[in-house]
């Protein structure tokens, strides 16, 4: 939030509370005088101070919502750097529990089945080893290799060489998905102690405990009927993910030496030209939920603010706050949400804040003071419509 340009605390909480007391000492006076202010259709009046109050709820949301679509817009546009990570729903997603669980699991995507399949051996007694790799991984070397040349623009001599260091690190990237040994923490009850295993060995451990993970979750320990052994799945989590950390820093291993081969094939004048980073698997579902999460809570937040379109930018950032809550609802049966603030039951603050944006759109807050005052000044269709309405009201019963 630090890195977000806002005005100095002090000063932006003097201004509000000088406004918030004046405006108050105004509505309290006007509303003693039992002047009113009407509601939609007509049917309900509210005191002025109900108003004024009404008015800053929708501020208070309005700011909260702009400064979270602000800092997560903000930090996706500078990119990653040492001090930036750019902002994700994934990890939020994949941490989803209750009943829509799978879906939005599904829209992150899933980082334990695409390492596996990484992982998986197409032939183990193949010779040359490189074509032990999976069709993906082989997909994903093969695609940074031609994207290495074509940058480059390797040629001739200088493309041979880079391609036997290309053929020679996936040859060894096929031993190591068969022969290779490594010497890994195995965690005990009674503590912990390091043996050596063998890459088959590791991956056969993960997809293990994977399996043991999910039917914990889906099918010993359904939602809303037992306590789920909060112990045993944060220790299952943990390793879990302590071995796809693991294993996926070894492959990352052999795609930095593949990668510092290819480089050392380049000239003097070539390597001062940065390398091309290596591509992302896309997920288009996530891409698009990121998407509409940052700018919609932007979006929200400024109609909000300056009292544009009020009702329907209520609406829809109810909609995400929705959203929002059914990823992680706190219900009972299910695990903690490790992100909130407290303790929860089927109510939290995402719920509440969905329903004051609810009453929000149920006001006419943005007449009252927003922009939508002055589109509704210039409405041509504004006053004939209240005539109308007038008229309606005034006529007489048909006898």
């Amino acid at each position: 939030m630090s890195d977000i340009p806002l005005p100095s605390v002090t000063a932006a909480w003097a201004g509000a509370g000088v406004v918030f007391l004046l405006g108050a000492l105004v509505c309290a006076w006007r509303s003693c005088c039992g002047e009113r202010i009407v509601m939609p259709r007509g049917t309900v009046q509210v005191s002025l101070w109900t108003a004024y109050l009404l008015v800053w709820l929708r501020l208070a949301i309005g700011w909260h919502l702009a400064v979270e679509g602000y800092q997560k817009v903000e930090s996706v546009a500078r990119g990653p750097t040492e001090t930036n990570r750019p902002w994700s729903s994934a990890g939020y997603l994949r941490e989803s529990v209750g009943p829509l669980a799978p879906y939005f699991r599904a829209i992150a995507g899933d980082p334990d089945e695409q390492l596996l399949q990484l992982l998986t051996v197409n032939d183990p007694k193949a010779d040359p080893p490189a074509e032990r790799l999976s069709d993906l991984l082989n997909e994903q070397w093969e695609g940074y290799f031609n994207r290495f040349v074509e940058h480059f623009r390797l040629e001739g001599e200088q493309r041979t060489k880079a391609r036997d260091a290309f053929e020679n690190h996936k040859n060894a990237l096929g031993r190591w998905l068969v022969e290779g040994v490594r010497e890994v923490e195995r965690y005990y009850p009674s503590g912990s102690v390091k043996v050596p295993m063998t890459t088959p060995g590791r991956v056969a451990l993960y997809r293990a405990k994977l399996k043991e993970l999910r039917d914990l979750l889906d099918r010993e320990l359904p939602a809303f009927e037992s306590d789920l052994g909060g112990s045993r799945v944060s220790a299952l989590k943990a390793e879990v993910r302590r071995l796809r950390n693991e294993l996926q820093a070894d492959l990352d291993a052999q795609f930095a030496a593949m990668r510092s081969a290819l480089e050392a094939a380049l000239s003097t004048e070539q390597k001062t030209d940065q390398a091309p980073q290596p591509v992302q698997p896309s997920n288009w579902k996530l891409t698009t939920a990121d998407w509409l999460m940052r700018w919609g809570l932007l979006t929200v937040g400024l109609c909000l603010l300056f009292g544009l379109l009020t009702r329907p930018a209520a609406v829809f950032g109810a909609i995400l706050l929705l959203l929002i809550y059914l990823a992680m609802p706190p219900l009972p049966g299910v695990p903690e949400n490790p992100r909130a603030e407290g303790n929860y039951l089927f109510v939290d603050k995402n719920l509440i804040e969905m329903l004051a944006l609810l009453v929000i759109a149920s006001t006419r807050s943005g007449e009252w003071f927003g922009l939508d005052g002055l589109l509704r000044f210039f409405n041509p269709f504004a006053g004939r419509t209240a005539g109308m309405k007038a008229a309606s009201e005034n006529a007489s019963p048909a006898s």
